[in-house]
């Protein structure tokens, strides 16, 4: 059983048992008391692996170290490439920099990364037999303006992903379901291609009520879709 407990945006925390995954905790301009609160709790004791798509605000809190580091038991960071960039220096101690199209063997934990046509990586993880994805900013990012040219190719490496991410019999999902868009960031696309098992939205700031556009596919299809209202619901998951 795994657990899955929303605290904003794209910050996530899966418990494991063994570990605790703290997915794109922002920075804490995008996070009022009562989120951090929840975070808090959720972490305290914990060995927590705290994980960054990407150095973009409202995904990755520079401060995370000092925020977390006499809350838990022990922690790890797994950064990608651009936030290393930022300033190699403040990340010595525990912190392994995932760089894009690559794969890596961590204790019992297998990640392969995928470049974002945002910022960053995504992220394919192996735990014990589970596979677990984490779009960060990897989505179908088409804007109002945009060129043709442009479009085309952001919908064409978008769906090259998710074709390869198909292949991959994926357990949980998480991918940008973002109201500003007309195609909400490729979810919806993103969970009919690749039919997890779970799916996880995310990239919401805080906005909700687009999710109903989810409510008819839970009835449509296999995977079952965390629909959440609030920080601090969870979801518990048999894989």
């Amino acid at each position: 059983m795994m657990k899955i407990i929303y605290i904003y945006h794209s910050c996530f925390i899966m418990d494991l048992g063994e570990h605790l995954l703290l997915f794109d905790m922002p920075s804490k301009v995008h996070l009022k008391k009562a989120y951090l609160d929840i975070l808090y709790q959720a972490i305290s004791g914990r060995d927590v692996w705290a994980i960054f798509s990407h150095g973009h605000e409202d995904h990755f809190n520079p401060e995370i170290v000092d925020d977390i580091k006499d809350i838990v038991s022990s922690y790890n960071l797994f950064i990608s490439y651009d936030i290393y960039n930022l300033d190699p220096s403040k990340f010595s101690k525990n912190t392994f920099v995932l760089e894009p199209e690559e794969e890596y063997e961590i204790e019992d934990v297998f990640i392969k990364t995928y470049e974002s046509n945002d910022e960053g990586n995504a992220y394919l993880f192996k735990i014990k037999g589970v596979k677990i994805y984490f779009g960060g900013d990897l989505a179908e990012w088409v804007w109002p303006g945009m060129s043709e040219e442009a479009v085309r190719f952001t919908i064409s490496y978008f769906e090259e992903i998710l074709d390869e991410l198909r292949e991959e019999n994926i357990d949980i999902g998480f991918s940008n379901v973002d109201p500003r868009l007309t195609n909400l960031g490729g979810g919806i696309k993103f969970l009919k291609r690749v039919r997890p098992k779970y799916f996880i939205p995310m990239h919401t700031f805080g906005k909700y009520a687009h999710f109903k556009k989810l409510e008819p596919l839970k009835k449509e299809m296999d995977s079952q879709i965390f629909i959440y209202s609030k920080s601090g619901d969870w979801i518990e998951i048999e894989v």
